[in-house]
This record gives C-alpha cells, sequence and structure tokens, in this order.
C-alpha cells in the first residue's frame, strides 16, 4: 500500500464531525473544547489547519473559515504527543518520548507506518518542523543536556531514509541569547532576588520549532518565557517577541499559512484554546 497519503482527501471526510468554529476573524480562532490541549500544528491549505492533541492518538482538521466541520483521523493509541510537521503529503508527529513517528494512510485513518527514535537521552521532546532548503526534520527537546545545561540543541533526521544524525544540526546556547538581547535592549523576563535585585530569568525551554522560509533562521517558541525568538543557524539572535499572556497563555504550536502569515496554537486558559496570527520578531 503506497502510504503517502494518496487518499488524503477522503481523510478530510473520515471521522465524528462537530459543528465548524467560527471563521479566523480579527487574527484569532477559539478552538473546539476537543483541542483545549492542542500541541502541534501545521497548515494543509489555504483553510486546513492539522492539530495533534496532548494525550490523543488522531489528527484533527480545522477549517480556519469555518467552512467545514472539525474532523478527527486516529492514528494511534494515547500518547503524550507533541509536535506535527508535514512533508509533502506525508505527516510527522513528535512524541515527548522522543519518538518520531511517521503516519500513512489506512483506509480511512492513519496508522503509524515507521517509528524514529531520537538521539541525545533526552525527553521532553516538543518542538518538531521540516526545513525544506534541506529537505530535513528538525526535533528539540524542552530538556537540557545534563552535561551542558546552557545547551539547547537541535537535531536533524532525513525523512526518506530515516537516518537521524548523531551530532546536532546546531546548538544554541541561553546565555549566549541572554547576552546578544541585553545588548541591543530586546526585551526578556526577569524576576527579583531575594535582596530585591532585578535578574534575566529566560528559561529558553521549546515548545515548537519553526523554519523560516528562504534562509537559515529559525523561530523558537518558548512556552515557559512567553516569548517568540528569531535565531539563526549559528545563534545570532534576531529578534524577540513577547506573547500576550491573555491570548497565548500557553503556546505550543506554531505553522506558516500558505499567504506567509504566521500561526501561533496556544493551549486553553480558562477552558479556551485558540489559533492566532502573530507578528515576526
Amino acid at each position: 500500500m503506497n502510504h503517502r497519503l494518496a487518499t488524503f482527501p477522503v481523510l478530510l471526510l473520515a471521522g465524528c464531525g462537530v459543528a465548524a468554529p467560527v471563521g479566523l476573524v480579527g487574527g484569532e480562532l477559539v478552538l473546539p473544547r476537543v483541542l483545549r490541549e492542542v500541541s502541534g500544528i501545521v497548515a494543509v491549505d489555504d483553510d486546513t489547519i492539522a492539530c495533534v492533541q496532548d494525550e490523543v492518538g488522531a489528527l484533527f482538521f480545522v477549517s480556519l473559515q469555518g467552512k467545514a466541520p472539525l474532523r478527527r483521523v486516529e492514528f494511534g493509541p494515547r500518547g503524550d504527543y507533541e509536535g506535527l510537521a508535514l512533508v509533502g503529503s506525508v505527516f510527522w508527529v513528535l512524541r515527548a518520548d522522543g519518538a518520531l513517528l511517521e503516519l500513512g494512510a489506512h483506509g480511512e485513518r492513519l496508522r503509524i507506518v515507521r517509528t524514529i527514535p531520537l538521539p541525545g537521552g533526552l525527553h521532553d521532546w516538543e518542538g518538531l518542523c521540516h526545513e525544506p532548503s534541506r529537505g530535513l526534520l528538525l526535533a528539540m527537546s524542552k530538556e537540557r543536556p545534563d552535561d551542558d545545561r546552557d545547551a539547547r540543541p537541535v537535531f536533524a533526521v532525513e525523512p526518506a531514509t530515516g537516518r537521524v544524525h548523531e551530532e546536532p544540526f546546531c546548538v544554541w546556547r541561553r546565555k549566549a541569547v541572554i547576552d546578544q538581547a541585553e545588548a541591543r535592549g530586546l526585551p526578556l523576563p526577569t524576576r527579583l532576588t531575594d535582596k530585591g535585585r532585578e535578574r534575566v530569568a529566560l528559561e529558553l525551554r521549546a515548545s515548537e520549532l519553526l523554519a523560516v522560509p528562504g534562509g537559515d533562521e529559525f523561530l523558537l517558541l518558548s512556552a515557559a518565557d512567553g516569548l517568540l525568538l528569531r535565531l539563526d543557524r549559528s545563534g545570532r539572535l534576531l529578534g524577540v517577541r513577547s506573547l500576550d499572556p491573555d491570548r497565548l497563555p500557553q503556546p505550543e504550536g506554531m505553522t506558516w499559512l500558505p499567504d506567509g502569515r504566521l500561526l501561533v496554537a496556544s493551549e486553553a486558559a480558562k477552558g479556551i484554546a485558540r489559533l492566532r496570527l502573530v507578528e515576526l520578531p
């Protein structure tokens, strides 16, 4: 069977639908309650966003303009699913324990056709994106390596062969980000010490990763800091944007829309999960 999702339009009709959400009005879409723990998103076409939800082995397809009801397509058992990417017509899901799952069509469902373990002995994997210029999948853990607590490594996988690169694709460093931000007067979170002194409180723990088209630049979403950062592969900080905690209290996913706009997903606060358009830092 060809598992490259040749039957993709059929999949959008599978599963039990619920009422269509209100369209992307004013740059925001409130998601149904079933997606209150949305953890990864990817644009499928001009109107359709695929979502993955913590603990649910299914993809959810959302119409941004309310043209179709929400569709749920099962792919596997319950698990801590955190990231979602689309390579051509193939969906990839990142599980928090470091398993990268390739999905394939199976009737009106999806199924896991390949499981690739990620390197580094890390847990709490959350960031996943497709880097089209090199044809790679890039994955990032929220956990810090025991032997280098300042490092934030990104690992690469070749989707065609499943080969995982042993050496990190890049390594960003928390201290270097802080130094660059302070030198340029860019906003970072702070806290007061016991002596009342203000200190930078940047955690730089990845909740999502996204390649910027046309260059060697990347967006790093840090829910713990409420920040969206723009970095190049070498670790040069290109920009920082603070996210509205009322609108994006727990930002967990992001994707490019076909027209080039950036869409960020937040888990629920007070029962409401959202998709929201965000300007680049």
